[in-house]
Order: structure tokens, then C-alpha cells, then sequence
């Protein structure tokens, strides 16, 4: 059972209870928008979920809030960035033993909702009343661990090519921008700056926090209403840009000493927002390129061996269809015009009852095999089945009755909406390959 309530002006509770596990999993998510020109905003944003699950003023030092976390049972702590459209979504997540495995009835999900509490409304600061500001040191170690994120994500292959497909594809949009920042921006943070995107976050991002836990969530609920009364708050959505049709179609191609080179191909779904043809197009992207049984996976890969690996996967909260292939680059040109050939039979509706019946399966397998876990259930009712953008829940159930509804029709028209924006390639230097072009 879901049940979604609001707290405070902008805050809000997704309750998920669940009575087969024995943790409990608690997520504090915030966003703010993307926006273009203003580097040093994105890169204090992403810096701040990192610096606020380190230490609060009741535990000022690592040490002591590891012993909290002891405390209750051994919780575990983590945090994130992510993009969400042209959002960038800050979490600070909790797992810890549910509350009905506790010794004496103790109340362990509300301990957490308090931490989580603690760590966002009273950090560790330096200094005294609105002067105060993130100690140079703990910003300091932030700004060294993001720069090796984002250096780690230029070493692996696949990760900067996704990102320099993005960047190029959506290059006059927000949603091009690396929601971990840059690295320069990065590195020139004072602690001034992740002061200022905490107190703005506090003011303007809507909040949303969801429990997958044995209960019905009131007592969180009640902690966090508590914490939120009196804050001044004037919190706005981030609005995400959808481009319905590609307009003049993009090739860029880079090199460097790489054994297999990566290809990617940027669609438009043809998406007027993040609902519009959702399911048809969940269903045309994983029969085109989903899995083991997909379009792309038996004849791109299997049946003409162009490639290494090949997948597509649907961007809804975007509006894309993002195809990548794993190649060596003398076969580039061949495996592009291959996977364009293979979309343009999904628009012909060359696929058979049992391959779309095969995807139907697959995903709705899938969706469900979800219940087996908190983590799984507490990040599709945070990004997915409720998100920060849907007043109300979609279950795991209501989305495969939907899925289980597409018919072919509503394929073929999804796949027949869908338009070549930008083609991006990865290559080897050590190899002669075409152009692409």
C-alpha cells in the first residue's frame, strides 16, 4: 500500500509499506533546476549531499555519527546526484533494520526520519549565526572526491561517451549539463558558495521523502512536519524542455587510445512531456532494443556480428531514445546504417506477435521482480512510479496493466514518432575506420 501526503509547502511523504523485509529504506530528495551559464551553482549543488551526510552540529565529527548510525542497529548512509529531465536531484539515503526486528518496540524508522532531519536543517558549520558557513576543510575534502567522480567517469569509456552524447545532443539545454558538474567549476568552490546552494535548497527546492518500511509512516511523517513548521519556504518545480521532433541531425566524432569504440545514437520520442505515449514508447524501445530478444540484439549483434554490445533505452523524463553500440570503428558506418534500418522496420511494423509479446513479458518481469528488495521499491516510487513530478502513485501493477495493454498499432505510431537528432562516436586511434558520415 502507497500513500502520498503532504507536509509542509513543497514536502511531501511517499509511505510504501512493505511487510517482507527486514530493513527499512528512508530517501531525502531535493530538486533544483539545471540551469545553462552557471557552472559554479551546479557544481555547489552537487557538492552539497555529499558534504551534509558527512556530520551535523549533534555529531560534528565522523566518528560520532558513525556511533549514531550504531545506534540504530547499524544504519547505513550514502548519498547521490542525479538528473532527473533538467532537474538535478540531490539524495541522502538511510537503510536500517525495520522497526519490528527492533529490541523493546524501538521506533527505528523515526530515528532515521530525526538524522536525516538533523543532517539537512543543522550541518556542521563554522562560525556563528547567518555568518556561519561549511568548514573549509570538509568542503575542501568534497571538492577532491568530486573531481575524482568526475575523473573516473572520464576513465570509463561508456560513461564519457553517454556524457558527450548528452552534452552534444542537448547542447542548448539544461539537460545536457553533467548534474556532477565540471571540474573546474568544481575545483574553484569556497565554502561560501555550498553555504549559499544549502540555504537556497532549504528555500526553494520541493522535497520529497519516501519510506519503504512496515508501517504506515505516520510517526516519520510527524517528525518531519515538526522540523518543517516555520520554515520559510517558496519552493518551485524544475520544468524540463521537451523537443517533440529533432531538427538538423548532428555527427561528431572523437578519438582517443581506446581498443573498442563506442557508438551512440541520439533520438526525440516524440514526446510533448513526460507522460505523452509513455507506455507505447516503452514498449517500441525495449522491443527495438531492450534485451537478448530485441531488434537490435539479434540482427545488429547476433545475426551480423557488426558489434560487441547494442541496447536502446527510453528517456521519458526527457523525451529520448538513446541507442549505444560497443564496435570496432571500421564497422561504425556499417552497425549506424543498421540500427537506423532496424528502427525504420519498427516504424514498418516488421516484428511479429511473439517478439512484442516476448518485450511485454520481459519488462513486466522485470518491473516486478523489483518487490524483492527496499532499495529497488524506494528508488521507483522517488524517480519512476511517483517521482517528484506525479501527484499521484503508479504501483508496479498499474504500470505492467499498462504496458500489458499496448497494442501493435500504438507501437508502430510510437516508433514512427521518434527522429534522428545525433550521431556520436567514440573511435580508436589505432584503428582506420570510416567517418560516419
Amino acid at each position: 500500500m502507497t500513500n502520498v501526503s503532504a507536509v509542509a509547502p513543497g514536502v511531501r511523504l511517499c509511505a510504501i509499506r512493505a511487510g517482507r523485509f527486514k530493513t527499512s529504506r528512508l530517501l531525502l530528495q531535493l530538486a533544483l533546476p539545471l540551469r545553462l551559464g552557471e557552472p559554479e551553482v551546479t557544481a555547489a549543488n552537487a557538492a552539497l549531499p555529499f558534504i551534509l551526510h558527512r556530520s551535523c552540529a549533534a555529531y560534528p565529527k565522523p566518528r560520532m555519527l558513525e556511533s549514531r548510525l550504531a545506534e540504530l542497529y547499524g544504519a547505513r548512509l550514502g548519498a547521490q546526484v542525479q538528473k532527473q529531465g533538467e532537474a538535478q536531484v540531490l539524495t541522502i539515503a538511510l537503510t536500517a533494520i525495520d522497526d519490528r526486528f527492533a529490541l523493546g518496540g524501538e521506533a527505528v524508522a523515526e530515528g532515521c526520519a530525526n538524522l536525516l532531519l538533523d543532517l539537512l536543517f543543522e550541518p556542521s558549520l563554522q562560525g556563528v549565526g547567518d555568518d556561519a558557513i561549511f568548514p573549509e576543510q570538509s568542503v575542501s575534502l568534497e571538492k577532491r572526491l568530486l573531481v575524482e567522480q568526475l575523473e573516473s567517469e572520464e576513465g570509463n569509456k561508456w560513461l564519457y561517451a553517454a556524457n558527450r552524447m548528452e552534452a552534444l545532443m542537448c547542447s542548448m539545454e539544461a539537460y545536457g549539463l553533467n548534474p556532477r558538474g565540471e571540474k573546474d567549476a568544481v575545483a574553484a568552490l569556497t565554502s561560501q558558495d555550498i553555504t549559499s546552494a544549502w540555504k537556497n535548497a532549504l528555500k526553494t527546492a520541493p522535497i520529497q521523502f519516501t519510506l519503504v518500511a512496515d508501517s504506515d509512516g505516520e510517526a516519520v511523517r510527524e517528525a518531519i512536519a515538526q522540523r518543517f513548521t516555520g520554515q520559510a519556504r517558496n519552493p518551485s518545480m524544475p520544468q524540463t524542455e521537451f523537443i517533440f521532433t529533432a531538427g538538423e541531425e548532428k555527427f561528431v566524432r572523437e578519438e582517443q587510445p581506446i581498443e573498442q569504440a563506442k557508438l551512440f545514437i541520439g533520438l526525440r520520442a516524440g514526446m510533448a512531456d513526460r507522460c505523452d505515449k509513455l507506455y507505447a514508447m516503452e514498449v517500441m524501445a525495449d522491443l527495438f532494443g531492450g534485451g537478448p530478444y530485441s531488434k537490435l540484439f539479434l540482427n545488429v549483434r547476433e545475426k551480423m556480428s557488426l558489434c560487441y554490445a547494442v541496447g536502446a533505452r527510453l528517456n521519458a523524463l526527457k523525451g529520448l531514445v538513446v541507442v549505444r553500440a560497443g564496435v570496432d570503428t571500421e564497422k561504425a558506418d556499417e552497425t549506424k546504417a543498421e540500427i537506423l534500418r532496424q528502427l525504420q522496420l519498427m516504424r514498418d511494423g516488421e516484428f511479429t506477435d511473439e517478439e512484442l509479446d516476448t518485450s511485454i513479458r520481459s519488462q513486466c518481469d522485470g518491473v516486478r521482480s523489483g518487490a524483492d528488495n527496499p532499495e529497488y521499491q524506494a528508488s521507483w516510487y522517488s524517480m519512476y512510479g511517483i517521482g517528484m513530478y506525479e501527484e499521484d502513485p503508479i504501483s508496479r501493477e498499474d504500470f505492467c496493466a499498462r504496458i500489458e495493454a499496448v497494442t501493435r498499432e500504438e507501437v508502430i505510431a510510437a516508433a514512427n514518432g521518434v527522429t534522428l537528432d545525433t550521431i556520436y562516436l567514440l573511435a580508436s586511434k589505432n584503428e582506420e575506420g570510416g567517418t560516419g558520415e
